[in-house]
């Protein structure tokens, strides 16, 4: 009986541990196939999508070409017919600007002699001082009887400096031989405002390429991108005129997938993509979120009891720190809007009630978004959170609640203190932040880190008809609106009827 009894557990155990083995098995391996063919139908949507604002934005900039080369066309023929003595170069003057004014897309109109040198231009007071003789446009049209257009390299425009892209056309004189050559400024920036019409999310890009692989324009739009060359990418040189382009981005590094489509007429392609990981985020969100349901169905089959208890233990500690993370800034470790909003209405029925008086200081950064481009924004988030440590040390009374109010602004909420605590407390916090030295070189004339704080002192009033939480909150405001306007580094008391 003793050898029977033993026995007969370790059969029972080993079965049920084959068969809980195979059970669990079978679920993952199905939900991680079904896992994977979804996964690739998502890859799926993303490109369909990419492609297709890529072939959207690549008709655009085929109308946007054929416009420049429509005026062009307009302009050609009346040179030719008109000439180039100074009275036809005076009324084509007044021409060229009546026509290029109301168009965004077009910066210059612009017809050189048969030298290169500047006759006319939409953008006046660069006759004869500029010449174009050497530039690739240029050779192109003397060298060539073809009346054609011609989309030019991304060069620096002649009349300002900035990157332009060109389409030009020669004109004939009378004889027939060449006349010069009239040409229309495309900014590269249109394109990126253009571009930036359409949500790619923050990781995304949309790039205007030459069929060269040099970037002409780019949203969000870089300058230093612009001019560079993705030629030396394997993929970009293997594309076909239309497709997929999933690619590590040689601007910022990021991997993004994209969709390509090529211009049939004009030598410009464009590139739609969005970030791999912000784009696979929602799906790998779900992901785990099933993820987890399946390791929990899986556990539970294959265990006993107390992982079920160890599981709400797990469960009650996840809630917890919830609900820590509900009421607190992440950043500055501060109460956030939220808890701020609801101990502020609690704490202005009890002072109605109490007829007691109840302080806001609202705390603003100065010259905060000069810091940030300064010295970064890891740096920035320094800056707050040794801010907020000061903040916090200061409301050390009962009742008190530091909070991050929004972006750079912080608040302390004083119940109990009249406007003379409230300022001085203020004026102290302000000393503090100033003793710390935080080097700031663009707060002059310290250059060291200082804040401006608005103060707010009212007695509540249950009649909400009359005065409300949302009114202290004002004056505050208007407040600190005055500190900064008065030098900054100060405090600023609301004066209210």
């Amino acid at each position: 009986m003793t050898a029977f009894a033993q026995n007969r557990p370790r059969s029972s155990a080993r079965g049920l541990r084959v068969f809980v083995l195979v059970v669990c098995l079978v679920i993952l391996g199905l939900e991680g196939w079904r896992y994977w063919h979804d996964r690739g139908h998502e890859f799926t949507r993303i490109q369909a999508e990419t492609l297709n604002l890529a072939k959207s934005l690549t008709q655009h900039a085929q109308d946007t070409f054929e416009l420049a080369d429509a005026l062009l066309v307009d302009v050609v023929d009346r040179v030719e017919t008109g000439g180039t003595l100074p009275d036809a170069i005076t009324r084509l003057d007044v021409f060229l600007v009546e026509r290029v004014q109301p168009l965004q897309r077009i910066k210059a109109l612009t017809i050189f002699d048969q030298d290169g040198t500047l006759l006319s231009s939409s953008l006046p007071g660069h006759r004869g001082r500029v010449n174009i003789g050497a530039l690739a446009l240029f050779q192109h049209h003397k060298n060539t009887t073809s009346g054609d257009w011609f989309v030019g390299p991304l060069i620096r425009d002649p009349l300002g400096g900035d990157w332009i892209l060109t389409i030009s056309r020669r004109f004939n004189k009378p004889d027939g031989s060449f006349g010069g050559v009239i040409q229309a400024s495309i900014p590269p920036r249109y394109f990126g405002n253009f571009f930036g019409r359409f949500d790619v999310g923050s990781q995304g890009t949309i790039t205007l390429l030459h069929q060269n692989g040099t970037i002409l324009s780019r949203y969000p739009y870089i300058e230093r991108a612009i001019g560079s060359n993705v030629l030396n990418d394997p993929q970009f040189r293997n594309a076909k005129g239309s497709g997929n382009y999933d690619y590590t981005s040689p601007v910022d590094g990021l991997v993004r997938i994209g969709g390509y489509q090529r211009n049939h007429i004009f030598p410009v392609g464009v590139i739609a993509s969005v970030g791999r990981d912000e784009a696979l985020a929602r799906w790998n969100e779900e992901f785990v979120f099933r993820s987890s349901i399946i390791g929990l169905l899986v556990l539970t089959i294959g265990s006993l009891g107390w992982i079920l208890a160890g599981a709400l233990r797990r469960r009650e500690y996840a809630e917890a720190e919830l609900a820590v993370l509900a009421t607190t800034d992440g950043l500055t470790g501060l109460a956030n809007r939220r808890s701020f909003d609801r101990e502020l209405e609690v704490e202005w029925l009890r002072a109605a009630r109490q007829k007691t008086p109840v302080s806001l200081l609202l705390i603003d950064v100065d010259q905060f978004k000069a810091y940030n481009d300064i010295y970064g924004h890891q740096a920035g988030d320094e800056c707050l959170r040794i801010i907020a440590k000061t903040i916090s040390e200061a409301a050390r009374r009962p009742g008190d609640l530091a909070a991050r109010y929004g972006g750079e602004e912080l608040a302390i909420l004083l119940p109990g203190a009249d406007e003379a605590d409230a300022a001085n407390i203020a004026e102290d916090l302000r000393a503090k932040v100033e003793a710390l030295r935080v080097r700031h070189e663009a707060n002059p004339p310290s250059c060291i880190l200082t804040i401006s704080i608005g103060s707010a002192s009212r007695i509540p009033s249950l009649d909400r008809s009359r005065i409300g939480p949302d009114h202290l909150i004002t004056l505050a405001d208007a407040a600190l609106y005055r500190a900064k306007q008065s030098g900054r580094n100060c405090v600023a008391s609301a004066k209210a009827a």
